[in-house]
């Protein structure tokens, strides 16, 4: 039986599909090693690769330091988190960039702080430094302290908020019900004559 040959498209040899990860690469081994970091380097600058950076760097400062907190984070929800805010949590002056956004942990994981889409939120770079493992209340106020624990309330889903809300809505869920009901029995009848 005769092996397969591909042909890399960084150095142009035809190789036996051994010689690739799989056959469905377009770079031998040997190329795909070479250019590993500056794709890496590549992709960190986009969105979803900071976001996976960051919970890799968390984790393994959970992992380093034996910290004994939550860890459910989850890529999806720090890319989510880096569209959302277009502001400084802390200081609320807008972003230059991607580049200038930093994932923070409001309680500091050294804290007992848990890795948890609540416990993070996204501030300047210079904010995160500047704050550092100390509470926001003491780097940035009691008013920017508040505001991040009603967003941390808000995230979690705080029984206050959830009750509020379904105070809200109860009536108009009832209603549709109400209404769903008159048009099934409406049907029923009409389908009977």
């Amino acid at each position: 039986m005769e092996k397969q040959a591909k042909t890399c498209v960084l150095c142009n040899r035809e190789l036996s599909i051994d010689n690739f990860y799989d056959a469905k690469r377009s770079l031998c081994i040997e190329c795909d090693r070479k250019t590993a970091r500056q794709r890496m380097r590549l992709y960190r600058r986009t969105l979803r690769g900071k976001a996976a950076q960051a919970l890799t760097d968390a984790r393994k400062t959970i992992r380093k330091n034996n910290y004994d907190v939550k860890d459910d984070l989850t890529v999806d929800e720090l890319v989510e988190a880096l569209e959302f805010f277009d502001t400084c949590a802390y200081c609320g002056k807008p972003f230059s960039g991607l580049s200038d956004k930093s994932i923070e942990h409001i309680v500091p994981l050294s804290k007992g702080g848990d890795n948890t889409i609540s416990n993070i939120c996204i501030v300047h770079r210079s904010c995160n430094s500047k704050k550092h493992d100390r509470s926001v209340s003491e780097v940035f106020g009691d008013k920017v302290s508040q505001e991040i624990e009603f967003y941390k309330e808000w995230l979690s889903g705080n029984e206050k908020h959830v009750s509020q809300l379904e105070k809200v809505l109860r009536p108009k869920l009832d209603r549709l019900e109400g209404l769903f009901a008159d048009v099934f029995l409406y049907l029923q009848r009409k389908s009977n004559f």
